[in-house]
């Protein structure tokens, strides 16, 4: 048993220790001899082990055997034993099997052998003898004995036996179970588990061939680990194995218990999805054909990376089909299509570039070619306007002073947001750089859209062409200049009208030699709503107020052959100039406060497409009207909260007090303190024109200004504890009133 505590004692007198010394003892029951046998033992026992299932917690147990220096000689030990793989699976689970391995130590430390005639003795049987030994104080344990007696001879025995304080534990003979090497296996899986069956350890369920026995699905063994190439927490490379794979079974410390998957096997039934041809080929491919393929044939490697949802893939080097065909003469380089949607995302920036970079030697954002690419733009935008600056043309923009910045000036900022932001290093902020050194090519069957909160910027050193098959449209909100350097402007219409106005302001036209206004086929109509004046080399003609003025330093000379005066006439024509139409904008702005009721008195200025500003305040809810601006966007821009200086709390107070002032009884309060203040006015009026040796009116005058700037400090003393600056004041304006009245 697992304590001396349940041994068998005989209650009966102590069997008696007789030695023989050459004499026999007939009919009396004893001993006739007793040897003691004291073997060395080990110091203590030390067992550990490791379960994957609780990783963290500690299986080392240990013992000492180690007596104190008075009570025993410890010379007579061996040093520690030490134990692993018991497989423990918990703590206490260790100390237990740490103490049975000690207690089979302990109970062969001291060995007693013996012979007698004492027929009640018994295997598992203590007894006591008449003579005390001390190292069996609570008697002896039977463990083992051999009888003998004849006709001839009286009954004896010999026996073997341990002091009964000590648990007996029987010593192991028969070498635990050990499995050397694999066995084969297949995965098993639930019933409809179209996946792999996995717990949430990743352990998988096997079937040995040998195991004949039916059972539920996916209740064929215990969950079995898998010995996987690389893992850690939460990372590591997981191919799951599917219901019927083949798997080889190893065993730690071939423990029949403790089996792992050390190995997964093709077979005839699950062939090798490398045949003997693509012996060049590395290729990772999973159950549902996602495959990584790496290439090592000489003059053909490729990484093709690949699902077969919606086609996407990536192809790099030498692309082939599936017949492991070069995919067009162009077949090189890299691919990344996909038959769904695409996208291409860096916070940091983009760099797309054809220039070339040989054997990926260089920096990874280098993009020389694109910074001399702009440079040279810029150089020759900086030519053409120094040319239109002399031909008193501004390409640049105009600034806030009416001023205007040439491109010249501008050009220090040319392509800002993009060229200020490179250099031979790389972006600078999250830009998109294209280049290409043979040219860049958008197409579609639909729109292109190309679209800037601040500018774009066209260069070119050869041509700009701009084609549209229907209409070609070019707007501005402020304005539009156009220059020609050396070969002139050309606007031709084959067919429709030339139309040129200037709906609001003038026209001007001018040039250093000739101008010329033709009517092939018709008439030339000029007309004036006001004057109209000719004039050339001092002589001049002034149509205009219902009159014809001529006018000339020289001569006048008429050739007709008629002339021919008649009564008055006129004749107007129809103005068809449009008028510029005018729009409403409505604003509501809550200054971040969304749920909060809108902020009065917020300034704000707008600015519409002709460059019209206008200013104003919004209302009690954060609302105002503008009307009148010219159709097309318009510029808002919301001027700082006026409440900022204030605390949160105090300014929900403020616009309570204000909103509600009228509609509260502060209204009665303050209509009260006026009255009462007529009352003192008036009282003091009465003293002064009751005082008879003074003149009244030189009373008043006196005394008026004393009493008037006393009584409105009073006034809005009180006030200012309860109403705000703005009440305040109206209030006092009202108080000053009362007394000139």
């Amino acid at each position: 048993g697992d304590s001396s505590e349940h041994y068998f004692r005989d209650q009966s007198l102590p069997v008696s220790y007789r030695p023989h010394a050459g004499l026999e003892s007939v009919g009396t029951e004893a001993l006739f001899n007793l040897s003691i046998r004291h073997n060395p033992i080990v110091e203590g026992i030390r067992s550990a082990d490791y379960n994957y299932r609780t990783a963290d917690t500690d299986l080392f147990a240990e013992t000492d055997n180690k007596q104190s220096e008075e009570s025993a000689d410890n010379t007579v030990l061996l040093g520690k034993q030490q134990n692993w793989g018991l497989h423990p699976k918990t703590p206490d689970e260790a100390k237990v099997q740490t103490t049975l391995l000690n207690e089979a130590v302990l109970c062969r430390q001291t060995v007693a052998n013996g012979s007698g005639n004492v027929v009640s003795m018994a295997p598992m049987k203590v007894f006591q003898t008449d003579t005390a030994f001390p190292e069996a104080p609570d008697g002896w344990l039977v463990l083992s004995m051999e009888h003998s007696g004849s006709r001839d001879t009286a009954y004896t025995h010999t026996f073997t036996a341990i002091p009964a304080q000590h648990a007996f534990r029987p010593e192991r003979t028969t070498p635990r179970p050990h499995i050397a090497g694999t066995l084969p296996a297949r995965v098993t899986a639930a019933e409809n588990c179209t996946y792999a069956y996995i717990d949430d350890m990743g352990r998988y369920r096997v079937k040995l061939p040998f195991d004949l026995d039916e059972w539920s699905p996916g209740g064929e063994s215990r969950p079995v680990r898998l010995a996987k190439p690389y893992a850690g927490p939460e990372y590591g490379i997981h191919f799951p194995l599917h219901e019927g794979t083949e798997v080889m079974l190893s065993f730690v410390q071939g423990n029949p218990d403790r089996p792992y998957i050390s190995g997964v096997m093709h077979d005839s039934a699950h062939p090798d999805h490398i045949p003997a041809d693509w012996n060049t080929r590395n290729v990772i491919r999973t159950w549902a054909n996602n495959k990584l393929r790496m290439e090592d044939q000489k003059g053909q490697e490729h990484i093709k990376l690949a699902t077969d949802y919606q086609k996407s893939q990536l192809n790099l080097g030498h692309i082939v089909d599936s017949s492991r065909e070069k995919r067009g003469e162009n077949g090189e380089g890299f691919e990344l299509r996909t038959d769904g949607w695409g996208a291409v995302r860096a916070g940091k920036g983009i760099l797309i570039s054809a220039d070339a970079q040989g054997k990926a030697d260089g920096n990874v954002l280098d993009m020389e070619a694109a910074i001399k690419q702009l440079k040279e733009a810029l150089d020759m935008a900086q030519g053409l306007a120094k040319a239109a600056k002399r031909a008193e043309i501004p390409l640049g923009d105009q600034e806030s002073s009416g001023s205007s910045k040439n491109l010249m000036e501008q050009g220090e900022n040319y392509g800002n947001g993009v060229s200020v932001d490179l250099d031979a290093d790389g972006l600078k902020s999250a830009g998109l750089i294209a280049s290409a050194p043979a040219g860049i090519v958008l197409s579609t069957p639909k729109d292109v859209q190309a679209s800037a909160t601040e500018n774009i910027m066209h260069t070119a050193g050869n041509n700009i062409h701009n084609s549209a098959f229907k209409k070609f449209t070019v707007a501005a909100g402020e304005v539009i200049r156009m220059f020609a350097q050396t070969l002139g402007i050309k606007m031709v219409a084959s067919k429709g009208d030339v139309v040129l106005q200037a709906q609001q302001d003038n026209i001007t036209a001018a040039a250093a030699k000739d101008v010329r206004i033709e009517s092939v086929n018709g008439e030339v109509i000029i007309s004036a709503a006001k004057k109209l004046t000719l004039v050339c080399d001092g002589s001049y003609i002034t149509i205009g107020g219902g009159q014809v003025e001529i006018g000339t330093p020289g001569q006048i000379i008429n050739k007709s052959s008629a002339w021919q005066k008649v009564g008055p006439a006129s004749q107007s024509i129809q103005s068809s100039m449009p008028k510029a139409a005018k729009g409403q904008l409505e604003l509501h702005h809550f200054y971040n406060m969304e749920h909060q009721p809108g902020v009065k008195g917020g300034k704000f200025t707008v600015t519409d497409s002709s460059g019209q500003v206008r200013t104003g305040l919004l209302d009690d809810i954060g609302r105002a009207i503008v009307s009148g601006l010219a159709e097309g966007a318009a510029k808002v821009v919301y001027h700082p909260d006026p409440r900022n200086g204030h605390e949160e709390a105090d300014i929900n107070k403020e616009a309570f007090e204000i909103n509600s002032f009228i509609e509260q009884e502060k209204v009665s309060n303050i209509k009260e303190q006026i009255n009462q203040f007529k009352q003192a006015a008036e009282s003091v009026s009465s003293l002064v024109n009751s005082a008879k040796d003074i003149n009244p009116s030189q009373a008043l005058k006196q005394l008026s200004s004393q009493v008037k700037t006393e009584a409105v400090k009073q006034v809005r003393q009180h006030l200012e504890k309860s109403l705000k600056n703005t009440v305040t004041q109206s209030l006092s304006e009202t108080v000053k009133h009362t007394f000139k009245k």
